[in-house]
Order: C-alpha cells, then structure tokens, then sequence
C-alpha cells in the first residue's frame, strides 16, 4: 500500500482486525521519524503490537574514494575551518537528514544540507564532485570497488561489513539513524498469535535460503525479538521527537 512514505499503510493495519492476517514490514521513517514532524492518524507505541525486526540497512557517511577527508574526524576539522561542507540525503527531513543535522549541531562545524530526490541521487552526487559527503545505504559495492570511502555510519552499530568504519555514537555523537525493517501486527492481536507469528518469521529469517536473498539484494539480516523491537522503536520514537524539536520541526 504505496503513499505517505509507509504512512497510509501503517494507517491501515492499525484500524484493522487483531487476528494476525493483517501486518506491516514497517521502516523507521513511517514508525518513529515522521511521526515526529506531523500528525499521521496513528500512534505508534499503542496502535501496533511489535512481531519481529528482519533487516534494515545501514546508512553510511561516505565520501569519494579520493577525498581528502580519510576519516570522520577529518570531515568534522575541515568543516570547523571556515567553509561549508555539503551532505546529501535522500530528502529533507528524513532520518539521515534530522540525525545528521543533531550531529552538526553538536559538532560546531558547518555543514549544509542538500536534500536529492531518493538515496541514488544523492550517491550520484558525491560521485560526481557535487557534494562533499552523501548519507545513504546501499554503498557495499561502491565501497568494495574503491568509488567510495566509508567514514562512519548512522547506526547506533557498526556495518559487520566494514568493522573498520564506526558509529557516530562511538565517536561520542548522541544521534544515530537506527533502520529497521519489521513486521508489526494491530494492536490487540492475542499473544498466542503473535507468538506463532514471531517463532514462524524468525525460522525464515535464520535460514540459508532467505539470508543468500537479502545478499543478493544487498540488504542485511538484523534479527530482534518483538520485545527488543518494541524497545527500540520506543527509544527512537522518543530520540527523534527530541531531534525534531531541536530543529524546530516538531510535530
């Protein structure tokens, strides 16, 4: 169900039957950042009862592979020395885009925004010389074939691809872009369903055959239980109204 960024769809299960045919693989932007920014017609701590996390990619803060900038360190000096640094996201007011302005503000350095229409525009852009930095997922191969450099990543965990790259948070930053890909049920469905539910998609998960898939797609497996979804939705739902008041974009 396309339209409002995961919106209408989380609408939709949210106002359907409790009785475990009707779910979501719901993202972080429709789960905790948009909330943030304007009313949806849902909440999403009380409206959904967590199943299981499955995947979601890591966004990484990536330049070209011949920057001058070789880590984020470098990135954050050069950006306190007088001029401007440009960073591209997939849009304005997205979650790469709220968490990384969190991390220039407690930076002190200047760096400017440039919101693309879609991540691969933005990766285009920093390929191309036209931004200094990009803040996208799907970046294994171009990191892989030396198009580009893997300063860091947004996620509160480093990319078990790329150990040598660190979180934002391991540099000290209190920000992160947490993806998740979920699947939620309405709120209400009997525990005796969500239960089945968990141990049948956590069983696909864990196998060979869905984990060679998510390879080809370049997309992780990230496994967490319903309650550690339900967690760490609620901890980012809270984090991201905060960002959001921040930048005076609250809802």
């Amino acid at each position: 169900m396309p339209g409002g960024s995961g919106t209408n769809a989380m609408r939709a299960v949210a106002a359907a039957d409790p009785d475990g045919y009707t779910l979501i693989a719901a993202t972080s932007s429709p789960s905790f950042v948009t909330p943030a920014l304007r009313p949806v017609g849902y909440d999403t701590l009380t409206d959904f009862a967590p199943v299981l996390n499955y995947s979601g990619p890591y966004h990484g803060v990536l330049v070209k592979a011949d920057s001058p900038y070789k880590s984020f360190e470098d990135l954050i000096e050069a950006s306190k020395s007088g001029s401007a640094l440009t960073y591209g996201t997939a849009g304005a007011m997205g979650g790469a885009h709220l968490a990384f302005a969190s991390v220039a503000n407690q930076s002190g350095g200047a760096l400017q925004h440039v919101p693309f229409d879609g991540a691969s525009a933005a990766t285009a852009a920093v390929l191309g010389g036209h931004v200094d930095v990009a803040l996208v997922p799907a970046y294994r191969d171009l990191v892989k074939d030396d198009q580009l450099r893997l300063l860091a990543v947004l996620d509160g965990t480093r990319d078990p691809e790329f150990p040598d790259a660190p979180a934002l948070k391991d540099l000290g930053y209190n920000a992160e872009f947490p993806s998740i890909v979920g699947i939620l049920a309405p709120a209400g469905t009997d525990p005796a369903i969500l239960a089945k539910l968990e141990e049948t998609f956590t069983e696909v998960a864990s196998s060979d055959e869905f984990k060679s898939f998510m390879t080809k797609l370049s997309q992780p497996v990230r496994i967490m239980s319903g309650e550690d979804l339900k967690k760490t939705i609620a901890e980012n739902f809270t984090a991201y109204q905060e960002i959001a008041k921040e930048m005076g974009q609250s809802n």
